[in-house]
């Protein structure tokens, strides 16, 4: 790996998150104010739902005769920006996602971009012509462009130390469970007369974003946001009652708000704010790098290859009937959401980097092993039933190994990226996966129609690319907070970039005092 030195991460005045963490005998449920925060939390946890249901939803309607007749047989670039509707309007709500975050804070742009995604929902509900079904997707996709933009930095800059990666992993494995929702609604509504039959699924849609619009009126703001805005008096309040319990004397709470005070008082020191920033300094360069592949390598692994050939592959043993290929779809389904929560469970005892290097040896493996089963099925005109059965299993152990990086990865841009570039670091992940998306909807079709499975040779050779990437350039985080890891980026290099006086000025925020029992650290007023 090229170095980074996990020691440079020195805390304040050599006190680091885990030397003060609260030893809690009692699961987390057991203390009030806790279990408060992560329900509210769940306004988004529940953010990806949307992005898994749309993607499930518009292919179980596309086999409703109803929607086909409506938009008289869609193919090609009409059906091709139906489809991709969603990710025209992702890429055009990137564009504002960062100012939005900056000026406005965390939870009330999970309210704006909710509030665009229900318009966008009731267009595509109540839709007369394909234009106006457009729209509404276009409309979604950038309202959900917003909620998952948002999302995990409110969560990281909020939830409890040690739950933050974990949280944001049950987040992630919320698509696949919007999935396997959207796949039984639209099964249960094909059989419905009239337009009904996919306008249903589509008015559905909504049912996260209004949950997810009514909890942000009460989920607290990130405390993060609170003190660079010059509000460190209710930052404090909300880490008091909710990482606290109350206890206004706790370690945790007063080394938290010191930490928060010197870190962003060392980045207005430095004007770490403007997009020029990410190219000032070799740590950041280095930032970016991870931040640009990070958006990309979730979404080119190959999983938009697997389910291509599904339909003849159940076909070869013999399955045929549509509601037994729709309960296989589903089992998928179930796969991810529980392969998803398990992995999140088990972020911060595991780490970052052997989630992603196992994960992807784990999916390299299963896909070659797919390659292979295709390959020879097709030379026999997929009439080795065997070989359908083996494939089946080759992709539910690929989807095993796809949800371990993909746990962790909108938490890991969050530790990566400082403060102040921490929105921008999610505009640019979001790109990433925009594009790469944009290219798999367009490129794979293609690619398979000219060469078929030969084309699963070239995600091979990607997925040993994202390894070598992860490894050579992806350092572990696991036990440090957000500002340690900013800490371990820049090593010593942004307080000696400090002159006296800046330095003195960030560390006028907090006092430290050494007793032979603990450290305590005693935040001033200074801040105020």
């Amino acid at each position: 790996m090229v170095h980074l030195d996990r020691m440079a991460a020195s805390g304040i005045g050599g006190v680091m998150l885990q030397d003060v963490m609260p030893k809690r005998d009692k699961m987390w449920w057991w203390y009030t104010n806790l279990r408060t925060l992560n329900l509210l939390l769940l306004c988004a946890i529940v953010t990806d739902i949307t992005n898994g249901y749309d993607g499930s939803m518009l292919n179980g309607i596309q086999s409703v005769p109803q929607w086909q007749k409506f938009f008289d047989h869609p193919t090609g670039s009409r059906l091709g920006t139906i489809s991709n509707g969603v990710r025209y309007g992702q890429i055009g709500g990137l564009f504002f996602c960062a100012p939005i975050i900056q000026r406005f804070g965390r939870k009330w742009p999970i309210a704006f971009g909710s509030s665009i995604l229900l318009v966008g929902v009731v267009l595509q509900t109540a839709a007369q012509n394909y234009g106006m079904f457009v729209t509404g997707r276009i409309l979604i996709g950038f309202g959900n462009t917003i909620q998952q933009t948002t999302c995990p930095i409110l969560i990281s800059e909020l939830a409890y130390p040690s739950q933050r990666a974990q949280i944001v992993g049950f987040m992630i494995s919320t698509g696949s469970f919007g999935s396997l929702i959207a796949a039984w609604i639209t099964y249960g509504t094909a059989f419905m007369a009239g337009s009904w039959s996919w306008r249903l699924p589509s008015a559905l849609q909504a049912m996260s974003s209004v949950f997810q619009l009514t909890l942000c009126f009460f989920v607290p703001e990130s405390p993060r946001w609170l003190v660079h805005n010059n509000r460190r008096q209710e930052a404090i309040e909300i880490l008091t009652k909710y990482h606290a319990e109350g206890e206004h004397d706790s370690e945790l709470l007063k080394f938290e708000i010191s930490e928060i005070d010197y870190a962003l008082e060392v980045e207005k020191a430095q004007s770490t704010s403007s997009w020029k920033e990410w190219i000032r300094t070799s740590a950041n360069r280095r930032r970016l790098w991870i931040i640009i592949t990070a958006g990309f390598i979730p979404q080119w692994t190959g999983n938009a290859l697997i389910s291509y050939y599904l339909h003849l592959v159940l076909n070869s043993i013999g399955i045929t009937n549509s509601k037994t290929q729709l309960i296989i779809n589903g089992c998928i389904n179930i796969n991810g959401v529980i392969w998803g929560n398990f992995f999140s469970l088990l972020v911060n005892k595991i780490g970052r980097r052997p989630l992603f290097l196992w994960g992807t040896v784990g999916m390299f493996c299963a896909f070659l092993v797919v390659t292979v089963l295709t390959a020879v099925n097709t030379g026999q005109n997929f009439a080795n039933p065997g070989m359908g059965h083996a494939t089946i299993a080759m992709i539910l152990i690929f989807g095993a190994f796809y949800k371990m990086p993909g746990v962790a990865f909108p938490s890991y841009t969050a530790e990566v990226a400082p403060y102040e570039l921490r929105a921008k670091a999610f505009v640019i992940t979001g790109f990433g996966d925009a594009l790469a998306n944009l290219f798999s909807g367009y490129t794979n079709p293609i690619a398979l129609v000219a060469i078929g499975w030969k084309y699963y040779i070239v995600w091979c050779c990607v997925l040993i690319s994202n390894f070598f990437i992860m490894y050579f350039f992806y350092p572990e985080t696991k036990n440090l907070s957000l500002e340690e890891v900013t800490q371990m980026f820049d090593g010593s290099a942004a307080q000696n970039k400090l002159t006296d006086e800046e330095d003195g000025k960030a560390k006028d925020n907090f006092d430290i005092k050494e007793t032979s029992k603990h450290v305590e650290i005693i935040p001033t007023e200074a801040g105020n």
